[in-house]
């Protein structure tokens, strides 16, 4: 059986699975469709007072509601009568956060006698109407969705997050932590120019804090427990050694194989290939602290790091040319592979019930070590209002719903969505604790493991970025499918890289 949960971008690469069997899993995906929108209601006026505000059922096991989740919402029917009869729409990607968000946004239209349009769309086309709707200004929408690697184009388009807090003091909640959230976290998907404080990066341009960050996607490794135990193999901590892992579990006959890679033509193999780059000592670009960008992609060390994911590729799924993210989970979650390397968004689509084949079989771990230590992609995206909202109160006060730590805490929990938080105080709950145990989130250790390593990497997000990572994506899959050497590969993705520039955050 196929999977029907949605996940980040996962349609982005739908059309690249033209012929590869994936066409039912696609049709069959309920959340699959290119955009998604809920009507809207007539609304009039604010809400009646005296009311008994409806709370959506916990999508969680244990039915738990946080008290200051509870506390969050009376705040809300406190204010209400500033933003009722307020309409909203919201540009959004299909992935599991804001689909959580949806199962509960009751609690906020009902507290606050709102109503919220949540419209979900893919990857590209998400981005492509939200690039519309600021390029001319239209009010379209008032909430947007960017992404880590565009926030340079939107920047100039969106109300920055302390701009909100001094024009609308009363509608900012009082427990308000703008600082809890991760650091590296806020720093990477919020703030520009950039903060880039992790290594390799030792650059801070003092930038400006432009949304609030909705989770945290990070490449991390899923493994089969029991294909490891039986074995009697421990989990890899080198390359090298997981080169031996993916040849040795690698069976062809029987359709199983070492490992399954997302090396479609797609942002995929991008993000996929940085995991390696990084870890072997190379990186992307050379960031001055006046802004100045370099390529630094044709590098020794960026050349070995792509030898390796080649010699990887070798025990991988066939299809694995043409897989993104989705399909790549898929094939784990039906026995296909030992091993792989993708988001953690698709940790809940591993577990599934009668829609799984490994449930509760795959473990996580962080990303084997290269010369430089490991590196894990992030690639999160975050919620911001832009200039030309109409309604720039009431997002406000939505996007402070949405990424609140209680919020966060709830959306977690929830089996259909197993979210990795960005605030800090979600991770020290003991109920996240008590699940984190029990093996249901079990991947959130190892994310705030690589997190306070430092071993993170990006896409830096100048406005430029789209036409370099084009340019990225052809050559990498042409490398994969051995119609070109790693050097020329990376030679041509440098050249391309000096004729778009000059380039400056």
């Amino acid at each position: 059986m196929s999977p029907k949960v949605s996940r980040r971008k996962f349609l982005g690469y739908a059309g690249a699975a033209v012929g590869l069997g994936a066409s039912g899993y696609f049709a069959l995906n309920q959340f699959n469709q290119p955009q998604q929108t809920e009507s809207i209601p007539a609304l009039s006026g604010a809400p009646p007072s005296g009311r008994s505000t409806r709370l959506a059922i916990p999508k969680n096991p244990q039915n738990y509601l946080p008290d200051e989740y509870v506390d969050f919402i009376r705040w809300l029917e406190s204010i209400s009568d500033k933003i009722a009869g307020t309409q909203m729409r919201i540009a959004i990607e299909a992935e599991v956060a804001p689909r959580a968000l949806l199962r509960n946004k009751i609690d906020f239209e009902s507290s606050t006698g709102t109503k919220v349009l949540m419209e979900f769309d893919i990857y590209r086309n998400n981005l492509a109407k939200c690039l519309l709707a600021v390029s001319t200004r239209s009010p379209t929408f008032d909430v947007i969705n960017v992404d880590v690697s565009q926030v340079g184009r939107f920047a100039p388009h969106l109300v920055p997050i302390e701009e909100l807090m001094e024009t609308y003091p009363d509608l900012t909640y009082p427990d308000l932590n703008i600082d809890e959230f991760i650091k590296p976290v806020k720093d990477f998907t919020c703030i520009y120019p950039p903060n880039l404080s992790l290594p390799p990066w030792e650059v801070d341009f003092n930038g400006t804090f432009m949304q609030f960050p909705q989770e945290v996607p990070l490449m991390i490794r899923f493994f089969r427990k029991d294909l490891y135990s039986e074995e009697g193999r421990d989990v890899s901590v080198t390359w090298g050694e997981y080169l031996d892992d993916v040849k040795h579990f690698h069976n062809p006959t029987r359709a199983k194989f070492g490992t399954v890679l997302m090396a479609a033509r797609f942002p995929s193999i991008v993000m996929e290939y940085h995991n390696w780059l990084y870890s072997f000592g190379g990186k992307l670009w050379d960031i001055k602290k006046d802004g100045t960008i370099t390529s630094a992609i044709n590098s020794d060390e960026a050349i070995a790091a792509l030898e390796h994911y080649l010699e990887v590729s070798k025990y991988a799924e066939p299809n694995s040319a043409f897989y993104g993210w989705a399909p790549a989970a898929e094939a784990m979650s039906q026995r296909r592979a030992a091993t792989m390397i993708n988001l953690t968004e698709f940790a809940s689509l591993m577990d599934i019930p009668g829609e799984s084949y490994v449930v509760r079989e795959v473990g996580y771990a962080r990303n084997p070590k290269g010369e430089r230590g490991a590196s894990h992609h992030y690639t999160g995206a975050g919620l911001a209002i832009p200039k030309y909202s109409l309604n720039p109160a009431a997002a406000w006060v939505f996007i402070q719903w949405a990424t609140i730590a209680p919020t966060q805490l709830i959306i977690a929990m929830d089996p259909l969505a197993m979210a990795v938080p960005t605030r800090t105080s979600v991770y020290e709950n003991s109920h996240v604790k008590e699940l984190v145990s029990e093996g249901t989130i079990r991947h959130f250790n190892v994310v705030k493991d690589a997190i306070d390593k430092g071993e993170i990497n990006i896409k830096p997000g100048f406005p430029k970025w789209d036409e370099i990572e084009g340019e990225m994506m052809n050559q990498l899959n042409r490398a994969i499918r051995g119609q070109i050497t790693s050097k020329e590969a990376l030679k041509i993705i440098e050249e391309r890289a000096v004729k778009q520039g000059p380039f400056k955050f």
